[in-house]
């Protein structure tokens, strides 16, 4: 047997856990081609199949299952050894993967890591657009940007701003419907699939379809990522209920939702993290920049940062 690359263990874990190669990609922010190729290159190494590929994914083998137990806790262990040495390392160089919604990765980091980049040419960020729960205990991501009124416990971080929701349409849409769109009754709706079910803003809306102003609607389209509702809004399929990062000029404002629904979203990472120089310059970069961005003025969505420990 060669010797073992512990860093295939990380694309196995990832296999393991997601079951298939392109969930675990996306959990990763690496290709999918490269996640095939160090599955393949493991099994190689130990002269064992760990998966058996079938046509909905990849399942474990017998000895995949066992072998999972072991390296599960070699991950940990190592994780727990870089977030030691990263905690106390004071140098501002090295890398700091970020995970962040499809939109927020689109739109409001890439030009905030470009000027963070011309600053500090020694930290290289890697940006996971993802809106999965990625585990930060197993580093797969350093700093996860995510929507949440009820931050994990066991995570520290900082409430960067919060969104508010309103209904859009497009000039085209209104036209249709006579010029003036006040409510959801009588419409074209884009709303949620279950993935974003958790928001108020579609809890509500479907509430209005099934028994309140709403139920005389037609539901056109269910999407499971905001941009695709943008999207089709402003194409003229209906609307949809978005926040206010998603503000495009095609889209017409109709009315706002309740102040209740708004989106918190925080920046978050590993406690064992706190002492790492670059993540906490990163994360107070990104802070003050979203705090002067126009458009979340106009909506007055920048908030003064709260911090929780």
């Amino acid at each position: 047997m060669k010797d073992l690359d512990w860093n295939d263990l990380h694309y196995f874990n990832a296999v393991a856990r997601e079951g298939s190669l392109a969930k675990a990609a996306q959990a990763l922010g690496v290709t999918h081609s490269t996640v095939f190729r160090r599955i393949n290159q493991l099994e190689e190494t130990l002269g064992v199949r760990l998966f058996d590929r079938l046509q909905e994914g990849y399942r474990l083998t017998d000895l995949g299952e066992e072998m999972l137990r072991y390296s599960d806790q070699v991950a940990a262990t190592v994780d727990d050894l870089q977030r030691m040495l990263d905690n106390h390392n004071d140098e501002l160089k090295g890398a700091i993967q970020v995970t962040a919604p499809h939109n927020f990765a689109y739109h409001y980091l890439p030009p905030l890591i470009a000027q963070f980049q011309a600053l500090y040419p020694d930290i290289r960020i890697h940006l996971i657009a993802s809106n999965a729960d990625l585990n930060l205990s197993r580093r797969e991501a350093d700093l996860a940007i995510r929507a949440t009124h009820t931050p994990p416990e066991h995570w520290v971080g900082q409430k960067l701003l919060s969104l508010g929701w309103a209904a859009y349409a497009s000039p085209d849409y209104i036209a249709r419907q006579g010029g003036s769109v006040t409510g959801l009754e009588h419409q074209q709706l884009i709303l949620a699939e279950p993935n974003l079910q958790h928001i108020r803003a579609f809890q509500w809306a479907d509430a209005q379809v099934h028994q309140g102003k709403g139920r005389h609607s037609k539901v056109v389209a269910r999407c499971n990522d905001l941009m695709a509702m943008s999207a089709l809004a402003v194409n003229g399929a209906g609307i949809a209920l978005l926040p206010d990062d998603q503000f495009k000029p095609q889209l017409t404002r109709l009315f706002s939702l309740p102040a209740e629904f708004k989106s918190d979203i925080w920046v978050l990472m590993h406690p064992d993290l706190r002492g790492c120089k670059r993540l906490l310059l990163f994360k107070q970069f990104i802070s003050e920049q979203l705090r002067q961005d126009p458009v979340l003025q106009n909506y007055g969505a920048v908030e003064q940062t709260t911090i929780f420990t």
